[in-house]
């Protein structure tokens, strides 16, 4: 069953040297995993509330082992320090759901 990974994310943008080590390390990461982007988005707009990151990606892997490969990997392990320099806020999460549309009554109650 495929896991949906949420990443909200904000770039350090005086750090260009750690996300281009971070990204040399994870992208290969990743493509090991079979992980797949399926969309990026700038959150540019705040409705109600505060911005929570600059940017939101959603990642597909093809199960949860898949995610702890990543995650749990010694190389992974070692990006972490590159990813503390080029990320003011790295939060990653696990969506749980199905792809059927829900109205917003449904989402709500």
């Amino acid at each position: 069953m495929t896991v949906t990974v949420i990443a909200l994310l904000s770039i350090n943008e005086d750090e260009p040297a750690a996300l281009g080590e971070y990204l040399r390390i994870t992208g290969p990461l990743l493509d090991r995993a079979g992980a797949r982007i399926l969309k990026r988005f700038a959150l540019s707009e705040i409705v109600v509330g505060s911005r929570p990151a600059q940017t939101a990606v959603i990642v597909e892997y093809p199960d949860r082992a898949a995610v702890d490969m990543v995650f749990k990997s010694g190389e992974y392990q070692r990006a972490i320090p590159a990813r503390d320099r080029a990320f003011s806020r790295y939060n990653i999460t696990i969506g749980v759901g199905d792809d059927v549309p829900v109205s917003v009554a449904e989402q709500i109650g």
